[in-house]
């Protein structure tokens, strides 16, 4: 097996924040390219290549000058030929003496609640081990999971096998039988059977992805567990794995726990790019759009705590501007119903912080873009409800406010309300959930 690569911190950024420099631009934003092209699909909705006139030469994660390099909307990590760059949310960026632990923290929460983003480990990891380096907090967490769910529930299935045997066993082949019988093996049956055993595609596959994180992970701790996992894979044989092979798997009811260790397998293998060494990963990138991540979170946390009492739908794309033929369609982030009432209520989350937003700025921070896009959406959803939900900027929550566009015959208007959430905080990071229940719960049924 190939040695492990000494990853060196070259930045921690922020979303469209400051500058780093990057001593390898060419290879850093070779490897970028290829990111994108080959697994785009990864980020739906975020497709920016129309923007590009090669398409061959464009991805959406960093900005180059020179060799200067900025974050654009991804965060998460990259690393490539032993370079390392994380890249965190702006809303954390003006903060003074912020702490990793507190990003990542929050990093998970968000996650917890994403239903189109799987991002499947166990939080209370985090409170039994502190690392700060991104990426290797991340290898740490897949390999806890992993080990407990090894250790708990081995993992064993039927798996399809072609065998040349001296006594028959499951369906005989004849057609390979046959041939085999033209070179002098007639003493061997060619069977089809399938046994129940330990050394399964999806057990090498683990064990693969166990290898390319042990060639990356650094803190001995983390070395050990996945050490252990190796050592209780033993009987397993060592193969190179595919993602497109771990997509067509499907795990019976009875290993249900194995879902998640198959979505960290997946986040592995689709985030990283082979080198001609087979259990060497030089290049492995863990990134997410934060518009993305908010939009998800906002729907995830409505479905968690407010599914009693109204219908919530994430990406609502039945409606259209236009009818024959159908033309300009209109997606809501989130709609929801009122169970008892019918009431509708248009949702439209917006990932843009509204740091020093003024009293006398009327527009409340909404460009006037936005505007225009959730009058089309009420008018043609036939609500006269719409709320704009905003990240804080800051620990304090900026006052709710309320737009009222009248109709020009003046027999109906629309409210479009302006919110800010409890995204984050500096200082009360345990209390969030419970601030973000009390805010959504008051504009929703007291107050709109």
């Amino acid at each position: 097996m190939s040695g492990k690569f000494n990853l060196v911190l070259v930045g921690t950024l922020f979303e469209h924040g400051e500058q780093i420099t990057v001593h390898d631009r060419k290879n850093l934003e070779g490897y970028l390219f290829s990111l994108w092209k080959e697994h785009k699909g990864l980020w739906p909705g975020q497709v920016y290549t129309k923007n590009s006139p090669d398409q061959h030469n464009y991805q959406p994660f960093l900005s180059f000058d020179g060799n200067q390099a900025k974050a654009n909307n991804y965060i998460g990590f990259i690393t490539c030929n032993g370079i390392s760059i994380e890249i965190y949310p702006k809303v954390f960026k003006f903060l003074p003496n912020l702490k990793k632990e507190l990003m990542h923290r929050h990093l998970f929460f968000w996650f917890s609640y994403c239903k189109r983003i799987k991002f499947p480990f166990n939080q209370s990891f985090l409170d039994n081990f502190a690392i700060e380096h991104f990426p290797e907090l991340i290898i740490y967490l897949m390999a806890k999971q992993i080990l407990e769910t090894v250790i708990n529930q081995p993992f064993l299935t039927y798996e399809e096998m072609e065998e040349a045997l001296s006594t028959p066993r499951g369906r005989i082949n004849f057609n390979r039988f046959t041939k085999s019988m033209s070179y002098g093996r007639q003493h061997l049956i060619d069977c089809d059977h399938e046994p129940f055993i330990f050394d399964n595609y999806l057990n090498r596959t683990i064990k693969y992805c166990i290898r390319l994180l042990k060639a990356q992970s650094t803190q001995t701790d983390t070395q050990s567990i996945l050490n252990e996992i190796i050592f209780l894979l033993d009987e397993v044989e060592d193969q190179v794995c595919t993602v497109g092979q771990l997509n067509r798997l499907r795990v019976p009811i009875a290993f249900e726990a194995y879902e998640d260790v198959i979505q960290s397998c997946k986040m592995i293998l689709e985030n990283q790019i082979y080198s001609h060494a087979e259990y060497e990963m030089k290049h492995w990138s863990l990134l997410f759009p934060m518009e993305y991540i908010f939009e998800d979170f906002i729907s995830g946390f409505l479905k968690e705590h407010f599914s009693k009492d109204f219908i919530i739908e994430a990406q609502k794309s039945d409606l259209y501007l236009h009818q024959n033929p159908k033309t300009f369609n209109l997606q809501h982030d989130i709609l929801i119903i009122n169970k008892r009432t019918g009431e509708k209520i248009i949702i439209d989350a917006k990932y843009k912080p509204r740091w020093n937003l003024t009293e006398v700025d009327n527009k409340r921070g909404v460009s006037q873009t936005d505007m225009y896009q959730m009058i089309s959406y009420a008018y043609r959803r036939g609500t006269d409800k719409v709320l704009l939900i905003y990240p804080n900027s800051s620990d304090k929550l900026i006052e709710d406010h309320v737009f009222i566009i009248p109709r020009a015959d003046g027999k109906e208007e629309v409210k479009i309300k302006v919110i800010d959430v409890p995204f984050w905080s500096e200082y009360d990071y345990a209390l969030i959930q419970e601030r973000l229940f009390d805010k959504l719960k008051n504009v929703l049924f007291n107050n709109f």
